[in-house]
């Protein structure tokens, strides 16, 4: 999306300083803003905004806690003129991510902002963990094969992160597997893919096409179906 022109702003929503059980939170804090610091350097991104909400609260806030986060997060979106947010998905297995997923919902719902919605996991396990259910009007897979060198070295850079969990590797194996399950080979040409899911596109469809075009190569796989076609296999993702 930098590539094609796209002005992209990074929203930090919590610290991350306690992602670790040996480091200090305080310490581990810095280690991972500069290891985000690196990130964005070396991907070209400029702008970003640090909300500093500790570390795994983000489900707990309540109050004027909660309203001060949304307050900023509506006033991020509005002064940004977002055309576009992309945010976890409400079925990612991270609290942090779920409740920021909910969050930022919630403050586009009582703020009457209604931009185009792009929703990702990070977190996956088998739905015997209770997942919630994601909901989405669209899901696209987006072939990104000229981009796994680079994404692979920005992951690397969170140093602290890698080290402890090899989401490195973790990653590459996880956008393998979803090209193979959407045969993404055969339809994109690509091993590897992103899968998303869009909301808000009846309101925006300037904003879907401009986005589909600039996320080439993609295609829709809202529906997905198993074995011949004809027999209608399989169920629409929901």
């Amino acid at each position: 999306m930098l590539k094609r022109g796209w002005e992209l702003t990074y929203v930090y929503v919590t610290d991350g300083r306690h992602g670790s059980d040996t480091v200090p939170p305080e310490e581990l804090a810095e280690i991972r803003r500069e290891e985000a610091r690196r990130e964005r350097t070396f991907l070209g991104v400029q702008d970003f905004i640090e909300l500093g909400v500790e570390d795994g609260t983000v489900a707990r806030l309540r109050g004027a806690e909660r309203k001060a986060l949304k307050h900023g997060l509506g006033s991020i979106v509005a002064a940004a003129k977002a055309d576009l947010i992309v945010m976890p998905g409400r079925s990612d297995m991270h609290p942090d991510h779920r409740a920021t997923h909910d969050l930022v919902a919630e403050t586009l719902r009582d703020g009457q902002l209604g931009p185009l919605l792009a929703e990702y996991c990070v977190w996956l396990f088998p739905d015997f963990y209770r997942k919630r259910p994601g909901e989405a009007e669209r899901v696209l897979m987006v072939g990104i094969d000229g981009e796994m060198a680079r994404k692979m070295a920005a992951i690397r850079l969170h140093r602290s992160q890698v080290s402890r969990g090899s989401f490195d590797a973790m990653a590459r194996t996880l956008n393998a597997y979803l090209a193979f399950a959407f045969r993404a080979p055969s339809a994109l040409g690509a091993r590897y893919v992103e899968v998303i899911g869009l909301n808000g596109t009846e309101g925006h469809a300037r904003e879907t096409r401009t986005l589909l075009k600039d996320l080439e190569p993609c295609a829709d796989v809202t529906s997905v179906f198993h074995g011949r076609l004809s027999q209608r296999i399989g169920a629409q993702l929901q």
